[in-house]
């Protein structure tokens, strides 16, 4: 399908290793489909926008990238794909019902970087999403109205800017044949995240979860040495 285009955001705050394999899955796992990553250092991955490390982590900024991700994008479809995030190929394959809805996947589990188990997520989540390109368009350039181009302070946008603790008003749910799971590290923007505390130490496609953190986060000393 030529229908769709990955998003790939990100404040290049990981470390490049474990990031690089985040980005070697996707590749893997994604069937050729074009990519377009916004990332505020220069990285080798699909077209590569880069809009400088000096504006700052935060969710405001996260969104912004992701809107010129959008922009730049010329298909009916974007899926969003996280540095921290690892996807099956069947998250690739689905298409949304309607176009005027984000559709989350439900098929979801974290793995925090000092365990070698997952969590599931009880709840949708940005980096797991496939939205209509020029609906996420609309939505994202109405709030931005009146907005800076950058903002270091807002955290949690659009909380601050407008009340609200998502972009979208309406979002749809799918459920993936195979999981979709985060490996939060001490790095990323938002250490802590809602999941049920049931540790799973085996998940259909991947495995047991010894392995997956040995892969992911071996080069990582700061973080591998936790366990």
């Amino acid at each position: 399908m030529n229908d769709a285009t990955i998003i790939y955001c990100s404040s290049n705050m990981e470390d490049e290793r474990f990031e690089q394999r985040i980005r070697d899955n996707i590749i893997k796992n994604s069937g050729g489909l074009p990519i377009i990553s916004v990332t505020q250092k220069p990285i080798d991955f699909g077209i590569n926008i880069c809009v400088g490390d000096d504006i700052g982590v935060s969710g405001f900024n996260f969104f912004r990238q992701t809107l010129i991700a959008c922009q730049a994008a010329t298909t009916k479809y974007v899926i969003s794909a996280e540095a921290d995030t690892v996807y099956p190929p069947d998250y690739f394959e689905f298409r949304p019902e309607r176009d005027d809805v984000c559709y989350r996947n439900s098929n979801l589990y974290v793995m925090g970087d000092h365990r070698d188990y997952w969590y599931r997520k009880s709840e949708g989540a940005t980096h797991s999403q496939v939205i209509n390109r020029e609906f996420y368009i609309n939505v994202l350039e109405k709030l931005f109205e009146g907005a800076p181009k950058w903002s270091k302070e807002e955290k949690n946008f659009p909380k601050e800017r407008h009340k609200k603790a998502d972009v979208f008003d309406k979002i749809e749910y799918w459920h993936s044949e195979n999981p979709v799971f985060q490996i939060k590290t001490h790095r990323s923007m938002r250490y802590h995240t809602n999941s049920e505390r049931v540790p799973i130490h085996e998940l259909p496609y991947w495995g047991p979860g010894k392995p997956i953190r040995d892969y992911y986060l071996k080069d990582v000393p700061e973080v591998y040495e936790q366990l």
